[in-house]
């Protein structure tokens, strides 16, 4: 039984989806396995940041000057945008505007104490302070405060807080190898940025904690069953070839694949249809008919590029190789049959090698054309899907990476990211190695997953509605936790502005936070809390799990359970509540199930879970292996170029 060979499907198509489920791929799981941190380099930074402490420079009036400037250039928007907005006597009251345009006016002669009063109206938890036009008069409220309590005396003994702070956390994170320790860096280098201090160690520090966060791979097996086809075809034959007219049947069979090709500086692959077509014809010119049996070996080939930018394609090669033996000659004649039987054979001896040039050329002239034709509206596609399902959705939400490169080995497609904005910092050691029988890798520091949840909820308050209002769109795929319960009164959080939400690894187990600032339940409003579990690696019959060490943990920021201090009556309730609601979210247990795949590359998954890393310098990695093959009846597969590539490609002569 012969294999269909649909129109509708496209390899690229399919390549389209693989790649983009690759980019967006995350995987946070755990297992044991020595810290990589580099010691001698934090260490190095460390002394450094001791020994900027003697670099102080107070700024001078040109500099407040120009800070003031700043200012006064970030409020202009903000006020038109007031000017127009129902709301905006209120706003200003609330910003206390007449102070705001004083200071702003004020030059060298502005009062740091009235600076930092309207940088924390600016920096509350208010909704609407997240607007960019607020968020620009902030910062600029926030340099300019720097710079005037660095003229007034104050500075130098800030400076050299945040230096020793600096420091200190950079020698904790050399001793015990874990990037947890790490977490009040890059604040702290962006306070110094704004008081425009120690600008070389800014760079120094920014520069080692720059390497990729995030990296995927992808194995050419994967594409195997989901991809490479083969090809079975019988077609009839009915054309003319130097004036004879041709008829029989072709049977082409042979494989259309995807190939990884090489390359460092983009991603590379080649569609490449490789097949033989045998042929069995006969062919009548006068009293003379002449079967033959032919083959005819045809290859067509295509390079689509894919880069962080662009898809495009070269050119279709297509070559073809025939070969014809005459298997008989009939003569239809009483007389002189061996006569004309000699003479044809004769003339078929001297046209044999022009009938197959014509052959050849007919041949890889269709299959060029058909190639082309079968290939161009799946490219087509796949920009159109890199651009509105990939890269678009994540440029408009702010999370595409800041660097992204693609490239392929012979066998492997290689995506390295880094996500991390000017103020953020990424991984400073390099990730862990896996094995080489995974059809899917993922490496992702924390540092990758936490930029994002702050960029995302710094600030940010979350009510029930929203919750509602997102699992209605999502057809109910929330958490149970997350919805609605009919014994409890409507909830709301606003979340920290520093690592609202963060996930933190240590050998084997993995911490996850959330960080509020404020908690209403009805009408009862609540002071901030921390939340967090933490959860290692456990084993079941169906396979992996993650098993909650404890209960939740509750507590106010920088409350130290058993250290002597004791929550009051509000905090009290306020655990109780959360309690509740978070021991449904963060759940005992966690079962982790295999990968399902999407698309056309369903048939290959879903993916078990082959290995697991998780490590304190802050890097979380998985690997995804082949499916175990399942006994079931022989289903004949489907290729997927089109059939009229094939059927063209079927001749003789």
């Amino acid at each position: 039984m012969h294999a269909r060979l649909p129109r509708s499907r496209s390899s690229v198509r399919l390549l389209a989806r693989a790649l983009a489920l690759t980019v967006i791929t995350v995987a946070a799981i755990a297992a044991p396995v020595a810290a990589q941190l580099p010691a001698d380099r934090l260490v190095q930074l460390a002394d450094e940041a001791t020994n900027a402490a003697a670099t102080f420079q107070p700024p001078s009036a040109a500099a407040l000057d120009a800070a003031a400037g700043n200012l006064r250039q970030a409020l202009r928007p903000l006020d038109t945008l007031l000017a127009r907005s129902k709301s905006g006597a209120d706003w200003r009251e609330y910003l206390d505007w007449p102070t705001l345009e004083a200071q702003a006016a004020s030059g060298a002669a502005a009062d740091p104490a009235a600076l930092r009063k309207l940088v924390d109206g600016l920096s509350a938890t208010e909704t609407g302070l997240d607007m960019p036009d607020f968020v620009r008069v902030r910062k600029a409220a926030t340099r300019y405060a720097e710079a005037a309590d660095a003229a007034r005396g104050a500075g130098a003994d800030r400076f050299a807080q945040r230096l020793e702070s600096l420091s200190t956390a950079l020698r904790k994170a050399a001793e015990t190898g874990s990037a947890a320790d790490l977490a009040s860096v890059a604040p702290t280098l962006e306070r110094l940025s704004l008081a425009e201090q120690s600008p070389t160690l800014i760079r120094s520090v920014r520069s080692s904690f720059s390497r990729p966060n995030m990296l995927f791979a992808v194995h050419e097996n994967l594409f195997a069953e989901a991809v490479n086809r083969p090809v079975d075809q019988v077609t009839p034959i009915d054309e003319t070839v130097l004036g004879t007219r041709v008829r029989g049947t072709g049977h082409t069979t042979g494989t259309f694949r995807l190939d990884f090709v090489p390359a460092h500086d983009r991603a590379a692959f080649d569609l490449v249809l490789a097949a033989r077509a045998l042929s069995t014809t006969r062919g009548s010119q006068g009293p003379v008919t002449v079967c033959t049996q032919g083959t005819t070996d045809l290859m067509a080939r295509r390079r689509i590029f894919l880069t962080e930018h662009s898809v495009s394609a070269s050119p279709v090669e297509a070559s073809a190789d025939a070969h014809t033996d005459v298997t008989g000659i009939g003569v239809n004649k009483k007389f002189g049959k061996n006569l004309i039987r000699r003479i044809a054979t004769k003339k078929i001896a001297e046209t044999k090698p022009k009938a197959e040039a014509i052959a050849e050329g007919r041949a890889r002239d269709r299959l060029r054309q058909k190639f082309t034709e079968q290939t161009e509206p799946a490219l087509a596609q796949f920009r159109e899907q890199f651009q509105s399902r990939v890269r678009g959705p994540l440029e408009a939400r702010g999370l595409y990476p800041e660097m992204l490169h693609l490239n392929t080995t012979d066998s492997e497609l290689m995506v390295t990211a880094r996500k991390s904005l000017a103020n953020q910092l990424a991984a400073v050691s390099l990730p862990p190695s896996l094995g080489s029988s995974n059809l899917l890798t993922a490496r992702v520091h924390e540092s990758a997953v936490n930029n994002v949840l702050e960029q995302k909820f710094s600030g940010r308050i979350l009510r029930q509605a929203d919750v509602d209002a997102m699992a209605k769109e999502m057809k109910g795929s929330m958490p149970e936790s997350l919805g609605n319960d009919p014994d409890q009164p409507p909830w709301e959080v606003t979340f920290a502005k520093q690592q609202p939400i963060s996930v933190s690894t240590a050998d084997g187990r993995m911490k996850l936070m959330v960080r509020g600032d404020k908690f209403v339940s009805g009408d009862r409003e609540f002071p901030g809390m921390d939340i967090w579990a933490t959860y290692a690696i456990g084993h079941a019959p169906q396979g992996i799990m993650l098993v909650r060490e404890g209960d939740v943990q509750i507590y106010p920021p920088g409350f130290v359970p058993g250290g002597g201090e004791k929550l009051s009556p509000a905090e009290t309730s306020l655990r109780r509540i959360l309690q509740r609601r978070f021991d449904k979210l963060f759940k005992s247990e966690i079962e982790i199930p295999d990968l399902p795949l999407q698309g056309e590359l369903a048939a290959a998954g879903p993916l078990p879970l082959n290995e697991l890393v998780a490590r304190r310098d802050g890097w979380i990695a998985a690997g995804w292996r082949k499916k175990d093959p399942v006994v079931q009846e022989t289903i004949t597969g489907e290729t997927v170029i089109g059939e009229t590539i094939v059927r063209e490609a079927s001749f003789v002569r």
